[in-house]
C-alpha cells in the first residue's frame, strides 16, 4: 500500500546511487521547480544589486558596502519566504519545523565543537613547521566591527543557509543522491561569493563551508525525515563570527599570532 504524496511535499529520498531504496525515507521540501525559480531570482537580485551598487555608489565605503549586503540579503529572504508560503508546507519545507529549534541548535554546537577541534589541530601542526595559518585571516582594523559581525556573521548565514541548504539542497536531495546534491549546492554557494572568484582566488573556505553545512543538515536527524536547518545555521554563524573576530580583533590576534 503506497502512500499518496503531493509533489514537493513528502518526497522519497534517493540512496547513494540516486535511486529510491525500499527503506526510503520521506522528507518535506520545496518542489524542485520552486527551488530552481528561487535560484534564478536570487541570482538576478545579486547581479542587479551589484550593478546598481556600483553604478550609484562607486566610491562607497565599508559601511555602505555592508548596508548593500544587508539589503540584498533582506531581498533574498523575502523571496525565500514567498516560495515557502506558496508551497503550502510552512517553514518545515526548509527544515524549520516548529518545536525542533532547540535540538537543531544543540546539534549545531556539537558539530561546531568537533570542527573547531579539527581546525585547531591543523593550526597546531602548522606551528610545528613554523607556519601560522591564522596570519592569512588577519585584516586591517575596522571601525565597523560590530556591523560586520551582525550582518556578515549572523544575518547573512541565516539567509544563505535558508536558501542553499533548506531550499536548494533539500529539494535536490529529494530527487538526487547525497553526493550530487552536496556538490551542486557547494558550487552555487561558492559562486555566491563571486567577488572572491573575480579576484582570481579559489573560494576554498566557501566550498568547504558548503559541504559542511549540507552534510550537517543531512545528518541532523537520524530517521532522515525531520532535517533541521538550525544545525547548519548555528555552525555557519559560529564559523563566520570566529573568522571575523580573528580578522579584526587585536587582542585575539595577540593570542593566536
Amino acid at each position: 500500500m503506497n502512500p499518496t504524496l503531493d509533489e514537493g511535499s513528502m518526497n522519497p529520498t534517493p540512496g547513494e546511487g540516486g535511486q529510491s531504496s525500499v527503506s526510503a525515507c520521506y522528507r518535506k521540501s520545496l518542489p524542485i521547480a520552486y527551488a530552481l525559480y528561487l535560484l534564478t531570482l536570487i541570482i538576478l537580485v545579486e547581479i542587479a544589486g551589484g550593478y546598481l551598487f556600483g553604478r550609484f555608489l562607486p566610491n562607497a565605503g565599508e559601511l555602505e558596502a555592508l548596508w548593500a549586503t544587508a539589503f540584498l540579503r533582506f531581498a533574498d529572504f523575502g523571496l525565500i519566504l514567498f516560495f515557502v508560503i506558496v508551497s503550502g508546507q510552512g517553514m518545515s519545507a526548509i527544515g524549520l519545523a516548529p518545536g525542533e529549534w532547540r535540538k537543531g541548535i544543540f546539534k549545531g554546537l556539537l558539530w561546531s565543537f568537533g570542527f573547531g577541534l579539527i581546525v585547531f589541530a591543523i593550526w597546531g601542526i602548522s606551528l610545528l613547521f613554523h607556519v601560522n595559518l591564522f596570519q592569512y585571516l588577519v585584516s586591517s582594523p575596522t571601525a565597523h566591527f560590530w556591523w560586520i559581525l551582525l550582518i556578515g556573521g549572523i544575518f547573512a548565514p541565516i539567509v544563505e543557509d535558508s536558501f542553499f541548504v533548506g531550499g536548494l539542497y533539500n529539494s535536490l536531495r529529494s530527487k538526487f543522491s547525497i553526493i550530487w546534491s552536496v556538490l551542486g549546492v557547494s558550487l552555487f554557494f561558492a559562486l555566491l561569493h563571486i567577488r572572491i572568484v573575480l579576484m582570481g582566488a579559489i573560494p576554498i573556505t566557501q566550498i568547504i563551508g558548503g559541504i559542511l553545512f549540507t552534510l550537517s543538515f543531512e545528518y541532523s536527524d537520524r530517521n532522515g525525515i525531520s532535517h533541521n536547518l538550525l544545525t547548519p545555521i548555528t555552525i555557519h554563524i559560529l564559523a563566520n563570527c570566529t573568522l571575523f573576530i580573528i580578522a579584526y580583533s587585536p587582542w585575539v590576534q595577540r593570542i593566536l599570532l
